[in-house]
This record gives structure tokens, C-alpha cells and sequence, in this order.
């Protein structure tokens, strides 16, 4: 792996609505004041959860993720899911190489054929209606000292049909990019510094219906409502902020007049 890769694994789990909060000592083992007062003010107005775990993964996370000696079944490698979330299992895994400095996609909901969306922010409550819209992170891992990695996480919503626009790409000219509409939110992002081991967690707030978060982190199945935490652990990174082979450093070196 190139020095600057970090390795992500992603865990997607799903849960009776609510029971994620009612699990003994699940949420009060996870830090959630790690994350800057303000951010997590926001965060929770508009109905997400987000919280650090350490290397050491508390008893009823691991139970919920199904942390044994068998290993979770994987989804695609790179970018986004390729397993089916609408079925069995209760938790996928994927496995994320990623350079730094370069986003990824984390899937987090469903396609809604029609979402009406309320966002708080600074400037009071504003709503928009979107139609085949999809909600995800980009992550951005930026590396930092000592082996530790600050991963930025944005929500967006992808929403409409796809359409072909030009994309420039400076004095190269432009590239053609066949993607769908984008919304980023973002006054929401979150921004947590993992060691290898480490883990944040997402999640939404069961007191909050018909949040950005609850439409993240819910959906209907068999006529009943589920919660899902999505769950990144940061697997490993081949960078050493003791040594960078790129940053030279200069040598104490002193002459004497003999």
C-alpha cells in the first residue's frame, strides 16, 4: 500500500427503531463529548447521533455487531455497498482502502421515491421536497501526527436522474461525469480523530421523527420501522507522522575551528 493509505472497516447494522437507545449500556459506553459541543448541538436538532469508541469495544456493541470469531459477511471493497441491505444479514461489513486527502462514499439510507426534508440551521427551519433521493457520507481521511487520522464526514443526499454534465479539469480540459444531483449539508459535518482500533459511530435519535437523521438511519421492513448504526472503525494506516520519507528533515550538525 502506498504510504498515505488508510484502511476502513465499515459496519452496517440494523435494529428494532428505538432499541439501539434502550440497550443497556450501549450509548454510555460510547464518547460522544469528543465531538465539539456546537457540532453535536446541530447534529441533534437535526436528528443524528455520533459518538468515538476506543480500541477496546464495549460488550454490547460487539454483541450487536456480531464481533466473534466468525467473521461478518463483506460487501463490495471500494465505494459504495454491494450487498443487499433490504436483506439478512443484520450487519455487512466492508472493507475500504482509501488514500488521504481522496473521499469515499458511505452509504447510510435507502432511496426514498419522495423525501420531504426540514433542516435546522442557523438561519431557522428550511424545507425542499426531493424525489428518488438517497442519503450518504462523504469521508475524507486527512492524516495527522503520531498515526492518528482525522476523518471529515459530510451528509449528502443524491437525488433525481442521473445526468451527463462536463467536469473541468483544469489545463487538462474536462472529463464527461454521468452522476445524480447533489445536496451537502454542510453546516452537519463531523469531524473525529481515530488511532487504529478506534471507532465512531452513526447513528439517529429515536426522539426526533421525520429528522434528516431519521430518514438516514431508518427504514420499514415487514411493516415494521428499524434503526441502523453504521460503524467505522479505522482499520489501519501506513503512515508514521515520525517519519515521512517526503518531508526531509535537516540535520543538527555543528563544524568547529580546529
Amino acid at each position: 500500500m502506498a504510504p498515505d493509505t488508510v484502511v476502513l472497516e465499515t459496519f452496517y447494522a440494523r435494529v428494532p427503531f428505538g432499541e439501539a437507545e434502550t440497550k443497556d449500556n450501549l450509548w454510555e459506553e460510547i464518547d460522544e463529548q469528543s465531538i465539539a459541543s456546537e457540532t453535536r448541538r446541530r447534529l441533534a436538532k437535526n436528528g443524528f447521533r455520533v459518538g468515538i469508541v476506543g480500541a477496546q469495544v464495549p460488550a454490547e456493541l460487539a454483541k450487536l455487531l456480531a464481533l466473534t470469531d466468525r467473521a461478518a459477511p463483506s460487501a463490495g471493497r471500494q465505494g459504495t455497498v454491494t450487498a443487499d441491505l433490504e436483506k439478512e444479514p443484520r450487519v455487512v461489513l466492508q472493507h475500504t482502502q482509501v488514500r488521504a486527502e481522496h473521499p469515499v462514499e458511505i452509504l447510510a439510507s435507502d432511496v426514498y421515491d419522495r423525501l420531504p426534508v426540514l433542516v435546522c440551521n442557523a438561519s431557522g427551519v428550511t424545507g425542499q421536497i426531493y424525489f428518488q433521493a438517497q442519503g450518504l457520507f462523504v469521508l475524507t481521511p486527512h492524516l495527522e501526527p503520531d498515526r492518528r487520522v482525522r476523518l471529515e464526514l459530510v451528509p449528502e443526499l443524491r437525488h433525481g436522474e442521473s445526468k451527463s454534465r462536463f467536469v473541468p479539469l483544469g489545463q487538462a480540459g474536462f472529463r464527461l461525469d454521468q452522476s445524480r444531483s447533489r445536496q451537502a449539508f454542510d453546516d452537519l459535518s463531523v469531524q473525529v480523530t481515530l488511532l487504529p482500533g478506534q471507532m465512531v459511530v452513526l447513528s439517529s435519535l429515536a426522539s426526533r421523527p421525520g429528522s434528516l437523521g431519521h430518514y438516514f438511519f431508518t427504514r420499514e421492513a415487514d411493516g415494521r420501522l428499524e434503526q441502523k448504526l453504521v460503524v467505522i472503525r479505522l482499520a489501519q494506516t501506513q503512515h508514521d507522522g515520525l517519519f515521512n520519507p517526503q518531508e526531509p528533515r535537516p540535520l543538527n550538525v555543528s563544524f568547529q575551528d580546529r
